[in-house]
C-alpha cells in the first residue's frame, strides 16, 4: 500500500515515531529574486523508476548553492525531469507538480500519476523537480531505529533519534531546506529550462509551496491548483493533526454505526479501538506473518504504534478506510495478522520514501516556533493526545531553525486563477481549509470531491477537469458537475470484501 502525500506534513517516523503520525532565535529572510542559474538545463533521455514502475523521461541536474546568500556555500544538485509534450509545438509554459510531506519526492509522485498527467502533456511539457532535501535532490535521510518502538511517545528516545539524525546530516546546513528557499529553486529551474511561466499543482504540504511561489513570482505563475490545502497560516506542529485525525476516526465509526452490515458484523468499533489500544499498550503481541511486500515469513511485535499508524493513515483513501472496522475488530478478537500487515506496510512505505531531515527543517522553521501557548489542551479529547505536539517540540529543541520570508504567514491575494480541490473526507486537510483559501484568493474556485480523502488529482473525472483548466486557465468555463458521481467504497465485512 502506498501512502501519498503527507501531510503534510505529517510523516516523521525516523526522527520520532509518534511525530510521523503527525504529518508532524532569529528568522532569516531570503531574497525575492531567484539566484541566477548556470545556463540552460541539458536534458538527456533517461529512465526514471519508483518502486516497480519505470517511465521514459528527459533528465537534467541543476546545481544550487546550499546557502543562497553565500557564494562560498557548498553546491547541491537538484534533480529535474521533463515529460515532453506530444504536441508538435508545445505551449510556451509548462506544468509542474509538488509533493507533500514535507519530505516526499515530487518525481516519484509524477511517476505514480503518469496516466493522469498524460492529459496535460497533449498541449504542454511537464517539468518536475525534487525539492531540495528530498528524493533525488540531496535527500536528507536519517538512520532508522534498530527496533520499532512499542509505545507512542518517549521524550528520551525522541531526543536520541534527533541527535543521531543531526550527526548523520552534519555535513549539511539544515537551515536552508525550507519552503522560502525551495521556491527560489523552482524559479531557477523555470529559468534554466526556458519556460515563460509555470502552472503549479501542489498537494498537501505542496500547496504551501505552490502558494508561496505565487506570492514570490506572480508574473511567472500562469495558474495554481492546490489539492488538500494547507492554507496560509495553518500550523502543522500544534493541535491540528491530532484534531483532524480524531475527526476522521469519528466520521468512520459513525458511518459504520449507520451502515447495517458494518454495525451487525463489527459492533461498537470506537469502544473496540479503545480497549484494543489499552491492551496493546500494556502488552504488545508477537506474531509471525508473510511480509506484505516480499511474502517471506517474518516475526513482528504488534504494538500501539501499529494501531495508531493504521488508524492515522488508512483514512487517507476511501478504499483503505473501508478496511478499518474489519482490521480493528479482528485484532480485538485476537487475530492480529491484518493489523500487523498494514502496520508493516505503512511504516515501511513512509520510511522508504520520506526525507525526515527535510521534514524537520520545514516544520521546525515554519510551524513549531509559532505554536500557540496551551495548544496541547486542544488535543485532550483526541486519540493522540498531546503526543504529536510534544514529539515535534522535542525534535525542534535542537534542530537548526531555518530561513523563512518575513511575510510567510501573511494572507495575500492574486489575480491569477486558483483552482482549489478538497476531498470530502480528507483526514488531514479537510474542505474547510480549502474554503479559507477560497476566501483569501478572489479569483478562485473551490471543488469538494464527494467521498474521497487526501489528494484527489487522479480521482474520477478530476484529471479531465485539470486538463480543461490548464488548457485555458479559466475558472468560469469549467464544468464540474461530473464530480458528483463519486461514491465511497463500502466497508469490508470480511476478507472477501463488502456485503454483496
Amino acid at each position: 500500500m502506498r501512502i501519498c502525500s503527507a501531510p503534510p506534513e505529517t510523516k516523521l517516523f525516523r526522527a520520532s515515531w509518534i511525530a510521523t503520525l503527525a504529518l508532524a532565535s532569529l528568522t532569516f529572510s531570503t531574497s525575492s529574486h531567484a539566484q541566477e542559474s548556470n545556463g540552460s538545463l541539458e536534458f538527456k533521455r533517461c529512465h526514471i523508476q519508483s518502486s516497480a514502475i519505470e517511465i521514459d523521461a528527459e533528465c537534467a541536474t541543476l546545481q544550487r548553492l546550499e546557502n543562497p546568500d553565500d557564494e562560498n556555500s557548498r553546491l547541491i544538485d537538484l534533480s529535474v525531469i521533463k515529460l515532453p509534450s506530444s504536441a508538435s509545438e508545445p505551449e510556451p509554459d509548462a506544468f509542474t507538480l509538488i509533493q507533500g510531506g514535507p519530505g516526499g519526492s515530487s518525481i516519484d509522485m509524477a511517476i505514480s500519476y503518469r496516466q493522469a498527467l498524460d492529459f496535460i502533456r497533449s498541449k504542454r511539457d511537464i517539468i518536475v523537480v525534487d525539492q531540495r532535501g528530498t528524493g533525488r535532490s540531496n535527500k536528507l535521510s536519517c538512520p532508522q531505529p534498530e527496533e520499532t518502538p512499542t509505545i507512542s511517545f518517549d521524550r528520551a528516545q525522541t531526543q536520541a533519534l534527533t541527535q543521531e539524525c543531526l550527526s548523520e546530516l552534519s555535513g549539511h546546513d539544515l537551515r536552508y531546506y525550507t519552503t522560502s528557499v525551495a521556491v527560489q529553486d523552482l524559479e531557477a529551474v523555470r529559468q534554466a529550462a526556458g519556460y515563460e511561466q509555470l502552472t503549479v499543482y501542489g498537494v498537501s504540504y505542496g500547496t504551501r509551496v505552490a502558494q508561496h511561489y505565487l506570492r514570490r513570482f506572480p508574473e511567472r505563475t500562469r495558474a495554481i491548483i492546490i489539492d488538500g490545502v494547507v492554507d496560509i497560516g495553518l500550523n502543522l506542529a500544534g493541535a491540528e493533526i491530532a484534531r483532524r485525525s480524531q475527526d476522521a476516526f469519528d466520521a468512520m465509526t459513525a458511518r459504520c454505526e449507520q451502515t447495517a452490515s458494518c454495525k451487525r458484523q463489527f459492533g461498537d468499533i470506537d469502544q473496540k479501538f479503545k480497549e484494543l489500544r489499552a491492551q496493546l499498550a500494556d502488552q504488545p503481541v508477537d506474531v509471525e506473518l508473510p511480509h506484505p511486500s516480499t511474502g517471506n515469513l517474518v516475526a513482528h511485535t504488534v504494538s500501539e504504534v501499529d494501531l495508531l499508524a493504521v488508524v492515522r493513515f488508512l483514512p487517507y483513501a476511501t478504499e483503505t478506510t473501508a478496511l478499518l472496522p474489519m482490521i480493528i475488530a479482528r485484532a480485538y478478537d485476537g487475530d492480529y495478522i491484518p493489523l500487523a500487515a498494514q502496520g508493516i506496510s505503512t511504516v515501511e512505505s513512509l520510511s522508504d520514501e520520506f526525507a525526515t531531515g527535510m521534514h524537520n527543517s520545514v516544520v521546525c522553521a515554519e510551524d513549531a516556533p509559532f505554536v500557540k501557548p496551551g495548544a496541547a489542551s486542544d488535543t485532550a479529547n483526541t486519540y493522540f493526545g498531546s503526543d504529536m505536539i510534544d514529539a515535534i517540540a522535542t525534535t525542534c529543541e535542537t534542530w537548526p531553525r531555518g530561513a523563512i520570508d518575513d511575510d510567510f504567514t501573511q494572507a495575500f491575494d492574486s489575480d491569477k486563477p486558483v483552482l482549489i480541490l478538497s476531498g470530502e473526507t480528507d483526514p488531514i486537510t479537510p474542505p474547510e481549509n480549502g474554503q479559507r483559501a477560497a476566501e483569501m484568493f478572489s479569483n478562485s474556485k473551490h471543488l469538494i470531491v464527494p467521498s474521497h480523502g487526501h489528494g484527489v488529482l487522479a480521482r474520477g473525472c478530476v484529471p479531465y477537469l485539470l486538463r480543461d483548466f490548464i488548457e485555458n486557465a479559466d475558472l468560469e468555463s469549467l464544468k464540474t458537475d461530473c464530480i458528483e458521481r463519486e461514491r465511497a467504497m463500502p466497508f469490508f465485512i470480511d476478507a472477501a470484501g463488502p456485503e454483496a
